[in-house]
């Protein structure tokens, strides 16, 4: 073997340039560079040997084969071993964090301006290395770098060469990074490009006249061609007069407008920044005037104008009042898309007149905009909200206004036509159509749940037209079989699709034949599939293989050959396919027939042997089909023909019914014009054109001459599809199923029946959808795969070997729903003598159905019939069962009843005996009654003494040797006690109130009236007694330890980078999951914009979505969405860049 040999060479490092270790002041800055041998190598950065990325203090830049990490606001937690990685190589170095002098104590706001500094002076170190990127190619002359002096004229030039560009290419010139000069156009600056035709190169050119000192920087020229892109930076160097003291702007198509010289600027008032570090930037700009903001943000270098404003407002603690407004507008107004809305002003001035704008334009009084100015509210009212009247909205008054937008809601899409099932062939193209509520409106297709997509394959095709929407399916297989649904924002729609196999085409029939004896017979033909197989039959009877006939199958083509053929073979031919339900049918006609010379006076004779029927001579035709009697007659003279019918004998009539005669050619018939006779020398045919039921029986031909006479009967038989069945009947239905039943046809065509095709359909849909392919043998069919709670009806038809019959009629709809499931807890709450209490709860389970009661049943022990308890059924669940006898032994048991039928039935666990249970009474005598009672003359004495008694005991109460008994009464003990105690006395009222009872005890009351003379001699008293409830007892629930399933927040899937067209609305997604349920904030370049009425922010079912109305290219930039909750938090971001129509790219870091 070969061995392998390991080099002892130290490893070559990846890097050309290392970073070193660094010495930073707290609260500094510091970058750490490196430089790798390739350009494209991948660079990771660790800090303390773990991963670090750009977000908080750290920013990572990678620009070709040049790397750096700069930490921004240097802590003492940064002093660290850092180390960057790049292949096989890894450079360590550290950072030491030494104290700032004077403490190093600085406000919050110093620190924000530091760090919007930090950041642009990364932008600038970026833009510097974006500009050393390498050409793709496109130019084959690149603008150089100048130097011109304040004053004078230079050109700065650029050539590509077209010749394998598809079309012209675009060239546009920038000054920094961000200025198109394009716009800038004037006395100063001119753009001019040129073709030659014969070198096929576009010459470009950038002409600045009389230039100035501030015109100096960096430029850049980009040129593009479909997709095809290059770019190219450049300097411009200015001698003379520094720019510093004249900052003079230049053209925008005048002779002073314009600026090119922004990024210069920008670099420079950086510089100053750095060098006054205590400049109070928050200060200077809450004294400045709103339209002084750009040019602070440009002389300190603030690059985030946007969010800076921002940060300004909430920093204002002294906002100015509006002197024209006393109530200004909200920030946004939400109306759905029809309904009304109504914009409401308050004015100082109830005098003043107010106009309203509309995206900038006034609005006109009309029919939907209103106008109404009470007192000094001001309203503008917008009848039938459409999404036009999306847009923000202004009140004007005098110089001042104020704006807001209003967001107009859609309404959910409803589905008015819904999705009918359909059953096509294989390979056939499929529609699925339904009409939305609204045109233009988004829905969402699914298959067996799975939603459809368009795909590489173009299997699927969704159109759109108007409020219809079409699923279009393209050559469908057995694979696109199943259910599909079609969903909107307000509803659903589902239907069933059903592939057959495609059906079998006839390419070339068989055709009728006429030979002569010796001769070869040869029936053909070519059917769709070359895998049908089939069976040949004569005259009903099957066709089998020998010496003289041959049966092939090659490919499509079926062929039977009969070779020599003799007089027997003449006949009815039929292929019949295997698995189908239809025939191909030819006549063989022979026409040579040999006769032996026969003697005058020869009496006639029918040979039916010659034309090989059975013994017992029947001819089978199939319904429709040509019925033909060839019979072979002799006879000298030629004899007369009479042909005969009567029906079967076993319909009890032997009388002829009709009667053909044919005598030298000429037809005497008493039949219809379907029937002809025919008489050749030595054949006597009879004919029956499209032969029909009616035509079975028994034909008898007679042939005459002098010389005698001569019978022979034929039974003929007409075979047909059989008769439609009877209506089906519905037996049972179940979630998604049913089965149906049907009685078979009264005639089965003469053939047995082989099966039956059920067919189904929605009760509001026109398309019947086949259940079966292959006949089924039965008469019972169960039906599954429907959607519970639709209505549906169903039809049958019956098969034999002939053929299909006719459908039958619909059965009565029905609707599949399921019954509920059996009811639980089933127990006995209370028995007696002669009843029975029993109680239980409904079924987990209900259904779509509802439910529509309970039936209770009970058996004696031993026996298997089950008795009602009750008449009907009952809502409750619980029930008492009386006039039961003693001592029977019973089962009981409950089913739960809906539209399906019982449910399952619940059951006692063992049979329950009628008697009342008998237990000992008992007394619970409480432990102050075990003492002796001190009550003084003439007070109330009240012994409660709490026992457990049944009714049918009898409690007695010992008092001085007086019984006082308590009588059973329903379901209450009453105590009858023959001492009456007053409660009033001299009471003048004729109503009362009376106090102290005893919960638990019934009183009766009586009243007298007395006057001078005394009491009344008899009282009245009340009809009813009172009885005093007793306080209901609380159940406390016992309590568990709760499994703790709270998680922090967690991005499931996180959001993605983004590039957007302005004025377009779009949206950011991001999914979370947490427990419970985490608070999740917006923001924009780490500003928070919760409450800003541009964006809106949606959560549903943990899916979070940002959407941003119309975003302008400011709204470009890095979006990050954060959840919390107590277990902890999560981040997730991504960057947005917005481009201007014109394809300008704006991006924001």
């Amino acid at each position: 073997g070969f061995g392998r040999t390991i080099p002892t060479s130290p490893e070559v490092s990846a890097f050309t340039k290392k970073p070193k270790t660094q010495e930073a002041e707290e609260g500094s800055s510091v970058v750490f560079e490196a430089e790798t041998e390739k350009a494209d190598a991948k660079v990771r950065w660790q800090c303390n040997s773990k991963d670090i990325a750009s977000g908080n203090n750290y920013l990572i830049l990678a620009e070709g084969n040049k790397h750096s990490l700069t930490i921004q606001t240097v802590t003492k937690e940064d002093a660290s071993v850092y180390a960057v990685i790049a292949g096989g190589s890894k450079v360590k170095f550290e950072l030491k964090v030494i104290s700032k002098p004077g403490g190093g104590h600085f406000d919050a706001e110093s620190a924000l301006l530091r760090s919007l500094l930090f950041h642009f002076h990364l932008f600038v170190v970026f833009t510097k290395h974006k500009g050393e990127q390498a050409l793709t190619g496109l130019f084959t002359e690149k603008p150089q770098s100048g130097e011109v002096t304040v004053g004078e004229n230079i050109t700065f030039v650029a050539k590509v060469n077209a010749e394998s560009l598809l079309k012209k290419p675009t060239i546009r010139w920038f000054k920094g990074k961000w200025m198109d000069l394009a716009t800038k156009c004037g006395k100063h600056l001119q753009l001019k490009e040129t073709y030659d035709r014969s070198s096929k190169v576009y010459t470009f050119e950038m002409q600045i006249s009389a230039a100035k000192a501030n015109f100096a920087g960096g430029y850049r020229c980009e040129v593009s061609s479909k997709d095809k892109f290059d770019s190219c930076n450049f300097e411009l160097t200015v001698h003379g007069e520094s720019s510093t003291h004249h900052p003079s702007p230049l053209l925008h198509g005048n002779d002073d407008s314009g600026e090119l010289d922004f990024s210069a600027l920008l670099k420079k008032r950086a510089v100053q920044v750095h060098s006054e570090p205590d400049v109070d930037v928050w200060s200077i700009l809450s004294k400045a005037p709103p339209s002084a903001f750009e040019k602070i943000a440009f002389q300190y270098g603030i690059t985030d104008l946007r969010g800076m404003l921002k940060r300004l407002k909430k920093m204002k603690k002294d906002e100015k009042k509006s002197e024209a407004f006393l109530k200004k507008l909200d920030p946004a107004y939400q109306v759905s898309k029809g309904q009304k809305m109504k914009l409401a002003v308050e004015v100082a001035d109830e005098n003043v007149e107010v106009k309203w704008l509309k995206n900038g334009q006034e609005i006109q009084k009309s029919g939907r905009y209103i106008f109404e100015s009470v007192g000094n509210m001001r309203y503008l009212t917008i009848n039938h909200c459409s999404l036009s009247d999306d847009a923000a909205y202004t009140c004007v008054v005098g110089e001042e206004k104020c704006t807001t937008e209003l967001f107009v809601k859609e309404p959910p899409v409803m589905i008015v036509k819904n999705l009918d099932d359909q059953m096509v062939m294989k390979g056939e193209r499929v529609e699925l159509e339904c009409e939305v509520s609204e045109e233009g409106a988004n829905v969402k297709w699914e298959k067996d749940g799975v939603e459809l997509t368009r795909d590489e394959s173009f299997k699927y095709r969704f159109k759109k037209d108007g409020c219809k929407h079409v699923l279009i399916i393209n050559e469908a297989t057995k694979e696109d079989c199943g259910h599909y649904k079609v969903k909107t924002n307000g509803g659903e729609s589902v239907a069933e699709l059903l592939v057959q196999e495609k059906e079998l085409e006839v390419y070339q029939s068989i055709a009728d034949l006429t030979v002569k004896a010796k001769d070869q017979a040869v029936f053909k033909c070519e059917v769709s599939d070359e895998n049908v197989r089939g069976t040949w039959y004569k005259n009903g009877v099957e066709v089998k293989p020998d010496p003289r006939i041959n049966i092939s199958h090659i490919g499509r083509i079926h062929k039977l050959t009969i070779d020599e053929v003799k007089p027997e073979d003449e006949g009815d031919y039929t292929f019949v396919p295997d698995g189908y339900a239809f025939n191909l049918s030819a006549k063989l006609n022979f026409i040579e027939v040999k006769i032996d010379f026969v003697p005058r006076q020869d009496p006639p004779k029918i040979h039916l042997d010659c034309v090989g029927r059975t013994a017992e001579s029947t001819i089978v035709v199939v319904a429709g089909n040509k019925l033909r009697l060839d019979v072979p007659i002799t006879g000298d003279p030629a004899p007369t023909v009479i042909w005969t019918k009567r029906e079967k004998v076993n319909r009890q009539c032997h009388q002829p019914k009709m009667q053909w005669v044919r005598s030298d050619q000429m037809s005497l018939t008493n039949g219809d014009g379907r029937v002809r006779v025919e008489t050749t020398t030595g054949h006597c045919i009879f004919t029956i054109e499209g032969a029909e039921r009616q035509d079975e029986g028994i034909y008898s031909v007679v042939v005459r001459n002098p010389a005698g006479e001569d019978t022979a009967d034929i039974n003929v038989k007409v075979v047909d599809v059989p008769d439609p069945p009877q209506a089906p009947k519905i037996l049972s239905v179940g979630e998604d199923s049913c089965v149906v039943q049907w009685e078979p046809p009264q005639f089965d065509g003469g053939q047995p029946i082989t099966g039956y095709v059920v067919e189904r359909k929605k009760l509001k849909s026109y398309r019947w959808m086949r259940l079966n392919f292959e006949p089924f043998p039965e008469t019972t069919y169960e039906a599954k795969r429907m959607i519970e709670g639709v209505p549906y009806e169903m039809r049958v038809y019956a098969v034999n070997s002939i053929g299909m019959s006719r459908h039958s009629p619909a059965s009565q709809p029905f609707v599949p729903v399921a019954p509920t499931s059996e009811p639980i807890g089933l127990c006995v709450e209370d028995i007696s003598d002669s009843s029975i209490s029993l109680k239980w709860r409904a079924p987990e389970r209900i259904g779509a159905a509802e439910l529509q009661g309970y039936g209770i049943e009970y058996r004696r022990e031993g026996t298997d019939e089950w008795i009602p308890a009750s008449q009907g059924l009952t809502e409750r669940t619980s029930a008492t069962i009386r006039d039961l006898n003693t001592g029977d032994k019973l089962q009981f048991r409950v089913r739960a009843f809906n539209m399906a039928g019982p449910s399952a039935p619940a059951t006692l666990a063992q049979p329950v005996t009628i008697r009342e249970i008998m237990q000992r009474p008992k007394i619970w005598l409480p432990r102050a009654l075990r003492q002796t009672i001190i009550k003084k003359v003439g007070d109330v004495v009240n012994i409660v003494i709490p026992f457990q008694v049944l009714w049918t005991s009898v409690l007695s109460y010992l008092k001085h040797n007086c019984n006082e008994k308590y009588v059973k009464n329903n379901t209450l003990l009453v105590i009858l006690v023959k001492e009456w105690y007053t409660v009033h006395d001299h009471y003048r009222r004729t109503h009362c109130v009376v106090s102290d009872l005893i919960m638990g005890n019934e009183y009766i009351f009586r009243v007298f009236s007395t006057n001078l003379v005394g009491l009344s001699p008899e009282p009245c008293t009340t009809k009813d007694s009172v009885y005093i409830q007793k306080t209901g007892i609380l159940y406390k629930a016992p309590n568990y330890k709760e499994h703790d399933f709270s998680e922090p927040p967690k991005f499931t899937h996180p959001l993605v980078n983004r590039s957007v067209i302005a004025g377009y609305s779009t949206t950011l997604s991001c999914a979370v999951r947490g427990i419970p349920k985490p608070k999740v904030t917006w923001y924009k370049n780490k500003m928070d914009i919760s409450n800003e009425a541009k964006y809106r922010m949606l959560s549903k079912q943990g899916v979070l979505t940002l959407e941003i109305r119309k975003p302008c290219p400011f709204d470009g930039g890095v979006y990050t969405c954060k959840a919390v909750n107590d277990c902890g938090e999560d981040v997730v971001e991504c960057k947005l860049e917005v481009r201007s129509p014109e394809g300008l790219l704006v991006s924001c870091l």
